[in-house]
């Protein structure tokens, strides 16, 4: 029997269903039967977590800590949360399990390492509070590699764009992106992690983009890596 998977969504919910249904096409399956059980809370009312970190707004862990004990009285036997900068909190939520619970920068700079051996500087794509908190950068210390900053200006623009993206707008953000991403080419970085859940949704549409192309640069889906890991250990 399949263990059941808690999804601790709700930042923003477009990501959240992004995640379901990578799960679902990540899954061997059939019938219906012998796909995995999912619960999700998309919990739209947790505070904003990058608010916060710019000292702006409320404190988002008690919501965040709310919703992982929901999903494990409700029977989940492992959390997902589909929110890089939620990953601040990670530590301080999993005091309150007694189920485990994924992280998924920890995933993603894991992959980088085990699959990308002579890469020692990587791009990151995030917003301003996943770059306030440095979850990247804490994560990546442990293979020693290095975090190739975006200039301040384009991390107000990347927010812009994820802000923009969360009100359904997935348009009209090509040029701003090029542009980031150039300039990460310019500083020699060819693997960039896609640190915000929000931002696989967009470059499922940039990707056939002749200029995007013409980078050769590889972009690290988090959100993908996070169901494949939980599809591995709610399939055991």
């Amino acid at each position: 029997m399949k263990k059941k998977i808690g999804i601790l969504g709700g930042m923003g919910p477009e990501a959240t269903a992004n995640l379901f249904n990578k799960i679902i096409n990540l899954t061997e399956a059939n019938n219906d039967q012998e796909h995995i059980p999912i619960i999700i809370d998309n919990n739209v009312l947790i505070p904003d977590r990058t608010a916060y970190l710019l000292e702006k707004s409320t404190n988002p862990l008690k919501y965040l800590i709310k919703s992982a004990i929901k999903l494990e009285l409700m029977g989940a036997d492992l959390v997902l949360m589909p929110c890089n900068t939620a990953h601040y909190f990670y530590e301080d939520i999993i005091k309150y399990l007694d189920i485990p619970m994924l992280n998924m920068v920890d995933i993603a700079t894991t992959h980088v390492y085990n699959n990308y051996k002579n890469v020692k500087r990587i791009g990151l794509l995030a917003t301003m509070g996943t770059y306030t908190s440095r979850v990247y950068e804490d994560s990546l210390k442990r293979f020693d590699i290095e975090v190739v900053p975006v200039l301040e200006e384009d991390q107000k623009k990347l927010l812009d764009i994820i802000y923009s993206i969360k009100k359904g707008n997935k348009d009209n953000h090509k040029e701003a992106v090029y542009s980031i991403l150039r300039y990460l080419s310019k500083n020699e970085v060819s693997v960039i992690i896609l640190g915000c859940t929000e931002l696989p949704i967009l470059f499922d549409i940039l990707k056939n983009d002749k200029d995007i192309i013409r980078l050769k640069q590889v972009y690290i889906d988090t959100t993908y890596l996070l169901a494949k890991k939980a599809v591995e250990l709610a399939s055991l």
